[in-house]
């Protein structure tokens, strides 16, 4: 008898064919936020001066009723946030009860200085699959330092020889390392690649800088197109040289065929922060939806907020689209789709837009 995760998944999708307004499916994918401390300071950081750090116990005493029966459903339990989730005073335990959801593929980030040779055993006994990104960013410990203003270079990489030969024979982790491309260190790219390989990684993933504050305008590179454009290449050419998969955001200024299809997220996936806020798509407007509001999950899911942008995606007369590169490669070009516009006024976006053309 198939599992309840692959029923789900196949309704799920059936239900995104057919362009359902209200699903009978749970989503196929839940990320889980787990804002947890950092000892990096990224010069690409999302994250704010203070913020509450993840509670096991808090979160299952919450909402563990409302979303064990999702869990149980899901295919991946994606476990993200800002801040080192491994640094939480309860992290084992933490990822002990997501592991008892063996059904569900598990997912999550790190800059790889917590990933210790204890805790990727652990991860590697769990009985779970695991797809771990290392948020790297640069092949050196100079460019390293400069990206992360920290000064754990060194400590990484002895943590990622021991996860390469610990996990050699293993098929229940996955690794993919992570490149942020800003203005600052997108020279490096191809050789990132080169480095990548060389420490076993399963496949990089690159991605353009989002620009959450002002003091981030210059790091984009959207001033920088020319250069982008050919690192971009020879991170391609070099890939494939190495036999390593690679994942490219867009190029500026090609032409790339309109997908007819929607984006999949509002049918597929669904964030929730350890306070309880439905967290939604970065392009798409907020949710205002709260587990603690007394609706149920499926009252969410089927909620205004989703309901509303299935089917105006479905016929077309919105097209948050027109700001995201992820669904619409072209609007790369714009210098709005690399703004995070989720909580900001029209004003704001505006704002933050001329900023830009100062720069």
């Amino acid at each position: 008898m198939k599992g309840k995760h692959i029923l789900n998944s196949v309704l799920n999708r059936a239900e995104y064919e057919k362009r359902k307004i209200h699903l009978d499916s749970f989503p196929e994918s839940v990320f889980i936020q787990m804002d947890a401390p950092c000892n990096h300071d990224c010069v690409f950081c999302s994250r704010p001066e203070n913020y509450p750090f993840f509670d096991i116990d808090s979160f299952r005493r919450d909402f563990g009723e409302t979303l064990e029966p999702v869990f149980e459903n899901v295919s991946r339990i994606n476990l993200t946030g800002s801040g080192e989730l491994l640094f939480l005073p309860e992290a084992r335990r933490s990822l002990e009860y997501f592991n008892g959801f063996s059904h569900a593929g598990k997912m999550f980030a790190t800059n790889g200085s917590s990933l210790t040779p204890k805790m990727a055993d652990f991860l590697l006994e769990s009985g779970s699959r695991y797809v771990i990104h290392i948020s790297l960013h640069a092949p050196s410990d100079e460019l390293h330092r400069k990206m992360t203003g920290a000064k754990t270079f060194q400590v990484i990489l002895e943590n990622l020889k021991h996860l390469k030969k610990a996990r050699s024979g293993s098929g229940n982790l996955t690794l993919n390392f992570i490149f942020v491309a800003t203005a600052l260190n997108i020279s490096a790219l191809p050789d990132f690649v080169s480095f990548s390989s060389g420490m076993g990684a399963d496949g990089v993933m690159v991605y353009y800088n989002y620009i959450y504050r002002n003091d981030q305008l210059e790091c984009s590179c959207f001033h920088k197109q020319e250069l982008a454009n050919r690192m971009l290449e020879e991170a391609e050419t070099r890939a494939a040289s190495c036999g390593i998969d690679i994942s490219l955001p867009p190029f500026f200024g090609r032409k790339y065929p309109r997908d007819p299809n929607p984006c999949r997220e509002p049918w597929s996936q669904i964030m929730i922060n350890s306070a309880g806020d439905v967290i939604s798509c970065d392009v798409a407007g907020d949710s205002r939806e709260n587990l603690k509001s007394g609706k149920s999950f499926m009252d969410i899911w089927n909620g205004k907020y989703y309901t509303r942008l299935r089917k105006n995606l479905a016929v077309g007369s919105f097209d948050c689209a027109q700001r995201c590169w992820r669904a619409n490669p072209e609007t790369v070009n714009e210098f709005i789709s690399h703004i995070i516009t989720r909580g900001r006024s029209e004003e704001e976006i505006e704002k933050l837009a001329r900023e830009y053309k100062r720069v």
